[in-house]
């Protein structure tokens, strides 16, 4: 297993370690994992200022104004998120866990086995 990115925070650590337990990744695709986690602490870090200026919006009207670019720099965030943990999905080398199928392989080459065995049974 990788060695831990120094600086995550909660939220990017679980996901550093939940992923490397479910996929295989090179090392090219590591460093995506990496920003990913980092863009999730992010992401957590937006949310818990988002939850400080809307719960102070009564006291303090004028920080509506902050509201649409904390939203929008969110939902960047996000996009950049699902976009790399897309990237690194298709970079993982051997089946995750997730995706093994009990009766046999994952691959279009299992399946092809698979028949073939079936064909000569039959």
């Amino acid at each position: 297993m990788s060695d831990e990115p120094v600086g995550l925070g909660d939220r990017g650590r679980r996901m550093w370690v939940d992923s490397l337990a479910i996929w295989s990744l090179t090392p090219a695709h590591l460093v995506l994992l990496e920003e990913a986690c980092r863009i999730a602490d992010r992401l957590e870090w937006l949310d818990s200022i988002l939850r400080a200026v809307t719960g102070n919006v009564k006291d303090d009207p004028a920080q509506l104004a902050e509201i649409p670019a904390l939203l929008g720099e969110s939902r960047q965030q996000s996009a950049a998120l699902k976009a790399l943990l897309a990237e690194i999905r298709q970079g993982q080398y051997g089946p995750s866990p997730a995706t093994v199928n009990p009766t046999g392989g994952a691959g279009v080459s299992d399946l092809t086995a698979r028949i073939a065995r079936k064909q000569a049974e039959g």
